[in-house]
């Protein structure tokens, strides 16, 4: 009896050992800020792609931990992750740079890391991201052409010392500087918050008897347009959001007889879709194919003009006013950034 009994408990291991081996994986998903609507449908995207990979059998469970502006608490949830061995982490970062040592930690762990939304400096880590350089590049442009070269900007960022606010107020100077005519009047932040940017601008406002035109973006172009209309001043010039309920009020300005100018250009929260495609495949051995600096740029495919607006619009109806234009890549395109199976 014992040698049979040796096999079945032998075989029951051996068992448990395979199924351990092939166990579908679970995802990190660490967010630093939060609180704005751009995050919320960032971390809805997420959940509701990964439902489809659980389904799938590619995933078992999303671990979401967010830590708010504190780098410190970031750091913390990465770790954590790290001991419940999770299949890889997501991580929309605090910062560029403070996050390497937990990074560096990950890599010892054997734990892919997948940057996304802002990019990170440890080369270990993929980073899923916008090129937030030439989309701030791309709106100051914008403003600079309408202005032929003359007039007064005032730019208003996100949150200081974010990786992405950084990198967009830095291409919007820099492009203004190659222009002598312009003169950015005031430069600030408004912390990716409609209400905040809004209480700024009104000061800003308040301040300068001549704004020509307003390079601003994602959730506070509503806040900086509800300014100028509280202050019965006229907006000419202004980036946007790829929101609802700005365009909207576009919309409205527009058919109320005021000419103002706008651009828009997505900054779809739905990059955690295409972050968790890569990081769900990679969780599941697949080889990513050698990306230069180890960082996929999402290509933006859409925008909004005076000529889309209301189709834009259209195509959003069924949408609340906090609704972000979304674009995320296929799951087809993902699987053409690996080797095959």
């Amino acid at each position: 009896m014992k040698a049979p009994l040796a096999r079945i408990l032998l075989a029951a291991v051996f068992a448990g050992a395979t199924a351990a081996a092939t166990a579908a994986p679970s995802i990190g998903l660490s967010n630093g800020y939060f609180g704005t609507e751009w995050r919320n449908q960032m971390i809805a995207g997420a959940k509701e792609q990964f439902d489809t990979y659980k389904t799938q059998g590619l995933a078992s469970d999303l671990v979401v931990q967010q830590s708010g502006a504190n780098t410190g608490q970031q750091i913390q949830d990465m770790r954590n992750m790290i001991r419940q061995k999770v299949g890889a982490i997501m991580v929309d970062a605090n910062s560029a740079t403070a996050l390497n040592g937990v990074i560096s930690e990950a890599q010892r762990a054997k734990v892919p890391v997948i940057s996304f939304d802002q990019a990170v400096t440890n080369k270990y880590a993929i980073n899923v991201t916008v090129d937030h350089y030439k989309w701030g590049q791309r709106y100051a442009q914008w403003v600079a052409d309408q202005l032929h070269g003359e007039g007064n900007v005032v730019v208003l960022d996100g949150i200081p010392g974010h990786p992405a606010a950084e990198a967009r107020k830095k291409a919007a100077l820099e492009t203004f500087a190659k222009y002598p005519g312009i003169k950015v009047v005031w430069s600030g932040y408004g912390e990716w918050d409609e209400a905040k940017a809004q209480a700024v601008m009104a000061t800003v406002i308040a301040a300068q008897p001549k704004i020509d035109a307003v390079f601003t973006e994602d959730a506070m172009a509503l806040g900086v347009l509800r300014a100028f209309q509280n202050a019965n001043r006229r907006v000419a010039i202004m980036t946007g959001e790829a929101q609802k309920g700005f365009l909207e009020a576009w919309k409205k300005e527009r058919d109320a007889g005021n000419p103002m100018k706008v651009f828009v250009q997505a900054n779809p929260p739905d990059i955690s879709r295409t972050a968790l495609g890569i990081a769900v495949r990679v969780a599941n051995g697949r080889a990513l194919k050698t990306l230069p600096e180890n960082t996929y740029y999402y290509p933006i495919t859409k925008t909004v003009t005076e000529q889309t607006l209301d189709s834009t619009l259209d195509s959003m109806k069924d949408k609340p006013d906090s609704y972000f234009l979304a674009e995320w890549l296929s799951e087809p395109d993902l699987d053409a950034m690996f080797a095959a199976k």
